[in-house]
């Protein structure tokens, strides 16, 4: 009805039928690439998408297409790409060559799925005499995706840059989650095509044995050993993003099986708290406002967190000849699976997104700070760390459960930085190294969560006075834990680092 009304009757609704194209072993999905025929109307168009930035930035070239003939199939033909980037990009993925293929039926494309989609339209202008004014297009799609047997529904709302500064977007989506409640969800119609298609494929007679999941794993930042700490700050921002938004978006879905992906949504969290970390003393434009959101995030997954780490030890309990207890959640509500898909769907997850875009539209910097090769700069940076961490390592087996446990979170900065700056050290080191220090996390990590469940069973003895013999023998398997995390930091401590 909004849109309706934002419209004023200047666009009528529009019916968009597609067939999407790619090989059998989906050599452009894995390429992040989708290619689609689609008729609009009257017309047909033949579509390349390709990944940009990040997961919110993408390129695209459209192409006039001939309707195909009665009762004949869609047509993907790849010479209308020829002279664009769009050849360039298909070149590489599917070795296409024009000169001998000049259609690409040689490259095994086939139609895999198709979407029928009735598309409500209005453009507004947002930021109206600022600099960031622009025109968008408030687009509604409705209709469903079909692969095979198999089909789900589309109900999307879309916000695309017509004209004027690319903030106009993001501006017209502050304001309808804040008014409207919508979450933001990165995932095309042809990542959901393409997953629906691989669904259908599979025969009746093998099912899977479980759900599948499809969590998105955090990824180096894109980056080059001559790139200046500008360029470094963005890339690794633009992994972060796509880390973070990539899960939650999955997350948003309420799959049916949410463990890995909500991991690595947390996971995604930790790295940018840990990248802002990294940053404090630059005059980089990073957007340390958007941790308020990030924070707050991370706190309320901490819990749900904890429930899963945890879930192994009431049984556990009772093979030792302890009481047959519950864990004792300290807030049930936060640790069913629903409590994270809401999480996923909250404003809070959407504005962080949208802030971490904002950021990276601030125009590139100038000082010579922001122009330095970064490879430098960060080995000071992480050497720093580093030394901290061996320093409180050295005498491990003194340090208090609060100092050991502050050591666990810088030695796990370290690490998130170290893996998401890969590219700027010699692999084999850098493998060595982060396996040494996986080996000291753990240990600390298994030290940290039986140091919170037993303060869960010292409230819980309150009441049940069972609960005591589970937090005597927590305490006592404490001494073991705490030697081996200092065997392990032992053997950290003696790896190079990988700089």
């Amino acid at each position: 009805a909004e849109l309706a009304a934002l419209d004023g009757g200047q666009h009528a609704p529009l019916r968009l039928r597609a067939a999407y194209f790619d090989t059998p072993e989906r050599t452009l999905a894995n390429a992040r690439m989708a290619l689609r025929v689609r008729q609009e109307g009257r017309h047909w168009v033949q579509t390349l998408k390709a990944g940009g930035s990040n997961t919110m930035m993408r390129l695209e070239d459209n192409r006039p297409a001939q309707a195909p003939k009665p009762r004949q199939p869609v047509v993907v033909d790849l010479s209308r790409h020829l002279g664009t980037p769009a050849e360039v990009a298909l070149r590489e993925a599917l070795g296409w060559d024009p000169a001998q293929d000049p259609s690409g039926t040689a490259t095994g494309l086939t139609e895999l799925y198709r979407t029928d989609i009735t598309r409500h339209r209005a453009r507004i202008t947002v930021g109206a005499g600022t600099p960031h004014e622009g025109v968008v297009e408030l687009a509604l799609d409705l209709g469903h995706i079909q692969a095979g047997a198999l089909s789900v529904t589309v109900r999307e709302l879309e916000i695309e840059s017509i004209s004027g500064h690319p903030m106009a977007v993001i501006e017209a989506s502050r304001d309808w989650v804040r008014r409207h409640g919508v979450w933001l969800d990165t995932q095309t119609k042809a990542h959901r095509g393409d997953r629906l298609a691989r669904l259908a494929s599979v025969s009746d007679a093998s099912p899977p044995d479980a759900a599948p999941e499809h969590p998105t794993l955090a990824r180096p930042a894109h980056l080059q050993l001559d790139s200046s700490l500008d360029d470094a700050w963005r890339a690794a921002l633009e992994s972060c993003l796509e880390h973070i938004s990539g899960n939650m978006s999955e997350l948003g879905t309420a799959p049916a099986v949410i463990q890995k992906t909500a991991y690595q949504w947390r996971l995604g969290l930790r790295r940018l708290q840990s990248l802002a970390r990294l940053l404090k003393s630059t005059p980089l434009p990073f957007p340390h406002d958007a941790l308020v959101q990030a924070n707050q995030l991370y706190a309320q997954l901490g819990l749900w967190r904890d429930a899963q780490a945890l879930a192994w030890l009431p049984a556990k309990i009772v093979r030792q000849g302890g009481p047959d207890l519950p864990l004792p959640y300290p807030d049930i509500d936060v640790m069913h699976d629903e409590a994270v898909v809401n999480l996923a769907r909250s404003s809070t997850a959407t504005t962080l997104c949208l802030n971490l875009l904002a950021a990276l539209l601030h125009p590139p910097s100038d000082t010579a700070e922001g122009q330095q090769p970064y490879r430098p700069w960060l080995m000071l940076r992480l050497g720093q760390w580093r030394s901290r961490c061996r320093r409180a390592a050295r005498k491990a087996e003194k340090l208090s459960a609060v100092d050991l446990h502050t050591l666990r979170k810088r030695a796990k900065r370290l690490r998130l930085m170290a893996d998401l700056f890969a590219p700027a050290w010699r692999p084999k080191r850098h493998a060595v190294h982060a396996r040494a220090l996986k080996r000291a996390l753990d240990a600390m990590g298994c030290i940290q969560d039986e140091t919170v469940a037993e303060g869960w069973y010292v409230r819980a003895a309150i009441e049940d006075d069972r609960a005591r013999w589970v937090q005597d023998w927590l305490h006592g398997r404490r001494r073991k834990l705490r030697r081996k995390a200092t065997r392990t930091l032992r053997d950290w401590r003696g790896v190079k680092a990988p700089w």
